[in-house]
């Protein structure tokens, strides 16, 4: 017991050591990539898509080398070319949008996220203005769904991937909440031929469970990529608690007890 303490105690220590390193890193990366993509902007949307990946495995090598995080992809996403596919996944924390696109960056992906995101954060807001993802006023139901619906319409026409976080928020506690319907049956209805690819990802709630103060160390994050569903194989009534349960299942309990 005293020596599980100690460990505690000095992997507390360690974290407030390695805190503002990664804090400055984890930011230089945001204002260094935004000028890259300002100027990649000159290159097209695929130049700004290359300096877009390479943005986010250094998000991803910037968790592994200052926290210690044991940090591991399970599977392959299913990403068929020529077909629209649709990510649903379950959603603890920002850092799983850069882990999910450098894991899917074979394809372009467009995320649903809230609007105020497309504000003021450097790299982060260009991207998502300008780089096929959607904002909505999450105040603003209707307009909310408009908005997914009309994002799934041309995610359709162009044979893209569109990514959703159901839940609607953040699991801050790795206890995964129930999803919303109305969004993602949005988004099927609009992607009749889209592919489901189910993603669980477990323990990246962690990383911010403190906000920074500090940045927790030898954290265990996993990205599961889960067989992937035809939605024509399911009853439409049936779909979202298909795909929620086999999300669920592989989330398991991923809350601070367990």
């Amino acid at each position: 017991m005293m020596k599980g303490a100690r460990r505690r105690e000095w992997g507390k220590g360690l974290s407030w050591v390695l805190t503002p390193a990664y804090i400055f890193v984890f930011f230089s990366i945001l204002v260094v990539f935004h000028l890259f993509l300002v100027l990649a902007a000159v290159g097209g949307r695929r130049a700004q898509k290359r300096v877009l990946d390479i943005m986010n495995v250094s998000i991803v090598w910037n968790i592994r080398l200052l926290t210690g995080a044991k940090f591991s992809y399970i599977g392959h996403p299913t990403l068929p070319e020529g077909r629209s596919v649709i990510i649903v996944s379950n959603h603890q924390s920002m850092y799983d949008i850069p882990m999910i696109m450098w894991a899917c960056r074979s394809r372009e992906v467009g995320f649903i996220a809230k609007k105020e995101l497309g504000k003021w954060i450097p790299s982060i807001s260009l991207a998502l203005r300008n780089l096929g993802s959607a904002l909505i006023d999450r105040k603003d139901a209707k307009g909310s769904i408009r908005a997914i619906e009309q994002f799934g319409a041309e995610k359709e026409r162009s044979k893209q991937v569109a990514a959703i976080f159901p839940e609607g928020t953040r699991a801050r506690d790795g206890v995964m909440k129930g999803f919303r319907p109305s969004g993602l049956m949005s988004m099927v209805k609009a992607m009749p031929s889209a592919l489901i690819q189910p993603v669980a990802i477990r323990g990246n709630w962690r990383i911010l469970r403190y906000n920074f103060l500090p940045v927790p160390c030898g954290t265990t994050i996993e990205v599961e990529f889960l067989p992937p569903l035809e939605p024509s194989a399911y009853p439409a009534d049936a779909l979202l608690g298909e795909i929620e349960g086999r999300i669920r299942a592989a989330v398991g309990d991923d809350s601070e007890g367990s």
